[in-house]
């Protein structure tokens, strides 16, 4: 199930909203997405304040569980909701849900010599995921006898330490660019729990179940089935390398130019985890017969009190400590072009990105009136919902910029402002301080 969920599920690399900086030369943060692209100023980062990025994305919402019918609501699980307008309402990759939330703790980026630019950092990040599977749902809407693959839940705490270098090659080829970036990852916390396999039999006087399943716990405790904080630090290290180029071609005329750009990020990502790492298990089964007898000298309360401790036992997990664990970062891939007019004023992109089971394109309208001043919007397409978002950006040479930016999907929501279709949201925020730059 593990490797089913992980390609099954779109990962989130950086903000999705910081993308929207990605066809502005003067920007701080479009590095991120591409190791060649260096801004114009010398910058430090405002201690946790320099770059924070939150994402939240999933391929359901509340109306695929939830039916109104004369009146009122039904739970998918209600016998007024038929099968298969529930089985019709379930999307075709088993249901997911992800969050990524990063912070820059320290960050700043200076110019070395006429075509050279370093930029370095530290950050933390949090990412988890949760996989329901198609199969699980159908099941339970059911309620037939059947072995399906349980829930799996996937998180990651860590921290990177990050270095880069652009160099502008224009002295050997007109317009290009390259650059690499290193980063050193540290696991800090992680948790990963696969229900394997529900079985479940049902006939006209019994009832049996049996569960198999695992996970693992870094810098985490299990006891008195709770998960509670352990060991959290530096548990686990790890590696990863970002590549980029940038190629810009001018032109004269009413369109300034083309520019062309790729890049590929978190390259060999992961991080291996050799300390505070427990492994979970879990593997029980329990029956009941004797649904068809209830006559009058039955003691229905034992009964009951032996079927809720029976099956209670399902859901023991127990916990061992040692061994190692691994979490891998999904490589992701950009490649844009974007066509500058109006003495470069103004200009239109076209970004395409890729990671591991899931596929975007944005499309962008760019607009910098001024040195200082970058202002974007975009729609995004091919996700788990199309999205539009907003970018801007002030960037005087010195002192103090500010940039922020989302993205959204048209949501729907009910009054406690749960998404009731598929949705994506996405926030990034940065306040740096400036000084020299062209």
């Amino acid at each position: 199930m593990a490797a089913v969920a992980l390609t099954a599920i779109p990962a989130i690399t950086g903000a999705q909203s910081v993308r929207g900086s990605y066809f502005f030369e003067t920007s701080l943060q479009r590095g991120r997405l591409n190791a060649a692209f260096a801004p114009q100023n010398n910058y430090v980062s405002i201690p946790l304040l320099g770059f924070s990025g939150a994402d939240a994305v999933s391929n359901i919402g509340l109306g695929n569980f939830v039916f109104p019918s004369g009146g009122k609501a039904y739970n998918f699980m209600n016998e007024n909701v038929a099968d298969e307008t529930f089985f019709s309402k379930l999307p075709e990759s088993d249901p997911y849900f992800r969050n990524r939330i990063e912070s820059d703790v320290l960050g700043g980026g200076f110019r070395i010599g006429n075509d050279g630019y370093v930029t370095v950092a530290a950050s933390v990040l949090e990412e988890s995921s949760l996989v329901i599977p198609n199969d699980f749902l159908r099941f339970a809407k059911l309620n037939q006898s059947a072995t399906v693959q349980g829930p799996y839940v996937d998180a990651c705490l860590y921290g990177v330490i990050s270095a880069g270098y652009s160099h502008d090659l224009s002295s050997i080829v007109e317009g290009l660019h390259l650059g690499a970036r290193v980063k050193v990852l540290t696991g800090l916390a992680a948790a990963e729990v696969d229900i394997r396999k529900i079985s479940v039999t049902l006939e006209h006087d019994m009832i049996a179940a049996q569960t198999d399943g695992g996970g693992t716990l870094v810098g985490m405790k299990f006891a008195n089935k709770k998960i509670r904080p352990g060991n959290i630090g530096i548990n686990g290290i790890g590696v990863a390398f970002d590549l980029g180029f940038e190629y810009r071609i001018k032109l004269d005329g009413f369109i300034n130019g083309i520019n062309i750009s790729a890049s590929a990020n978190d390259l060999g990502g992961k991080i291996n985890f050799n300390k505070a790492v427990s492994k979970l298990s879990t593997g029980a089964s329990a029956s009941y017969t004797g649904l068809g007898d209830l006559s009058g000298d039955r003691d229905l309360k034992a009964d009951i009190d032996r079927i809720v401790k029976d099956f209670s036992e399902l859901t023991n997990i127990s916990s061992s400590e040692g061994g190692s664990y691994s979490h891998a970062i999904s490589p992701s891939f950009y490649a844009g072009i974007e066509v500058p007019f109006l003495n470069e004023m103004v200009s239109l992109g076209a970004l395409y990105y890729r990671t591991m089971g899931f596929n975007n394109l944005m499309v962008s309208g760019n607009v910098s009136p001024a040195r200082w001043l970058n202002l974007g919007i975009n729609g995004n397409f091919m996700g788990a919902a199309n999205t539009y978002g907003f970018y801007a950006e002030f960037i005087p040479k010195k002192w103090v910029g500010i940039f922020f930016g989302f993205d959204t999907s048209s949501l729907k929501t009910n009054r406690q402002y749960i998404p009731i279709e598929n949705f994506t949201q996405s926030s990034c925020l940065g306040i740096n301080v400036l000084f020299g730059g062209k």
